[in-house]
Order: C-alpha cells, then structure tokens, then sequence
C-alpha cells in the first residue's frame, strides 16, 4: 500500500479500515464456526435420541419375541400333554378291555375244568 504523498490522517483511516476489515473477517469466521459447531451438537443429539429410540424398540421387541416364544413352548407343551394323555387312556382303556376278555377266559376255563371234573 502506498502512503506516499498522504497525511498522517489519511494514514490512519486506512490503517483503521484495514484493522476493521480484518476483525469483521474475524467476527464472521467465529459466527460461522459457532454456527457449525451448533450444527453438529444438533446432529450429535438428534443421533443419541434415535439411537436411543432404537435400542429401546430393540429391547421391547425382544422382550415380544421372548414372551411370544414361551407362549408357543407352553402351547406346545399343552399338546403334548394332551396326546399323552389321550394316548395314556386308549393305552388303559385296552389295557382294561384285555384284562375283562382274560378274566372271562379263565372263568370260561375254570367253567370247562368243573364241567370236565363231572364228567
């Protein structure tokens, strides 16, 4: 910057004006990195949130597919009980049915020896 031919005034307008031009460079670059720096605090949040939510969503839908699954497992369980069961009283029912024809076959058998013995 030439200063030749200026006066001492003139000298220091510019030298002001350069001085102010530089600090508003300044001011702006600080806004503008406050601004960015607000920027990703808001993103930073906004992801800790979602995040959140998500593990959250995460845990109940564990927590359904648990409950879901012992439901299923005592459902299944009932079944089985129950085909035991009905398989236990068809088991007994013939059991039963055996033990009355063995019974009336050594009635019928008992009846055959007295009939024997007389004659």
């Amino acid at each position: 910057m030439a200063t030749r031919g200026l006066s001492a005034d003139e000298i220091k307008r510019r030298a002001q004006m350069a001085f102010d031009k530089a600090d508003a460079r300044k001011q702006e670059a600080s806004r503008a990195m406050e601004a960015e720096q607000a920027e990703r605090d808001a993103v930073m949040q906004k992801t800790a949130r979602l995040r959140a939510q998500r593990l959250a969503k995460e845990a109940v839908e564990a927590e359904t597919a648990a409950i879901v699954a012992a439901e299923q497992a005592q459902a299944k369980a009932e079944q089985i009980e129950a085909k035991a069961a009905a398989k236990a009283a068809k088991t007994k029912a013939s059991t039963d049915k055996i033990a009355k024809a063995a019974e009336k076959l050594a009635k019928a058998a008992e009846k055959a020896k007295k009939a024997a013995a007389r004659v």
